[in-house]
């Protein structure tokens, strides 16, 4: 069996600080069986370590980044490298993988939590869009970004919902952006990424301890593969990160098995180790 962890990255600052420690974290963990395969723009890729798998892909999503990491998958770039792989989890540069990630072999599609549609009439929404679009809708909502499950699967998803964003970008939010929490267009890829994922996976795990656990936990790491930077400035905080206020902090007074302590390990032995998180702190 061959995995892959697939990411769309751009050359900004605070993506390469967070793909620095999600790189790092990768290393730490010595899979045997997983790759890390990194979509981007030329320059982009340049930067990063030569162990990566690159693929070179410039998203046209400029004006809608979110799009990015399913428009990679979805395009034909991405046939020839990832047919290689049984399985892949799409997920953001702002993550951290643990130890754990060695032993995660879920049986079917797995996400975590999604936090887009508390909302009854986003719900609503969405389940007349998949009417309109002539989709089964299962009544599966709040599904998380990260998608983890065979090759195949997640292209398709990718497919699908590249096509359902387009549509709700330029039917629901061509002159207004909507209202959070509300239905509302920076969380548009979420929306097409639900609606795809229930018309399309018959069998869907909902893994919230596995996949996007929260940075901030105080939970030990060997129950959580994934780790996600969310919107916080508690610690592990992607933000105070970028701004340097761990800079301070000393390796040897963090516990590693402690998740939050992890992230902020992990983070300052890429800024100690890793060439580009020195070139672009």
């Amino acid at each position: 069996m061959k995995r892959a962890i697939v990411v769309y990255l751009e050359g900004k600052r605070e993506l390469l600080l967070q793909f620095g420690c999600l790189y790092t974290s990768y290393r730490s963990i010595q899979s045997k069986d997983t790759d890390l395969v990194i979509f981007g723009p030329k320059q982009t890729l340049e930067l990063l370590p030569d162990d990566c798998i690159k693929i070179e892909y410039d998203s046209p999503y400029h004006d809608y980044p979110y799009l990015n990491s399913i428009s990679c998958i979805a395009s034909s770039e991405s046939d020839s490298i990832l047919k290689d792989y049984e399985y892949i989890l799409r997920t953001d540069a702002d993550t951290f993988l643990t130890p754990a990630w060695n032993s995660f072999y879920p049986e079917h599609f797995t996400a975590g939590i999604g936090k887009y549609a508390f909302d009854s009439e986003v719900q609503s929404k969405l389940m007349e869009l998949s009417r309109l679009f002539g989709l089964n809708h299962r009544g599966i909502h709040n599904i998380g970004t990260s998608h983890y499950g065979k090759t195949k699967q997640i292209k398709k998803v990718c497919e699908l919902s590249l096509l359902i964003s387009e549509y709700i970008l330029a039917a629901e939010f061509y002159e207004s952006e909507g209202s959070w929490p509300g239905w509302y267009r920076g969380v548009t890829s979420m929306y097409s990424s639900e609606i795809a994922i229930n018309h399309l996976i018959d069998h869907l795990l909902i893994e919230p301890d596995k996949l996007d656990f929260d940075s901030t936990s105080d939970d030990r790491i060997e129950s959580h593969p994934h780790i996600h930077c969310w919107h916080t400035d508690e610690a592990f905080s992607k933000f105070q990160f970028a701004d340097g206020n761990y800079n301070h902090l000393s390796l040897e007074n963090l516990d590693p098995s402690i998740i939050k302590d992890y992230c902020m390990f992990i983070s300052l032995k890429a800024l100690i180790e890793l060439d580009v998180m020195k070139r672009v702190f």
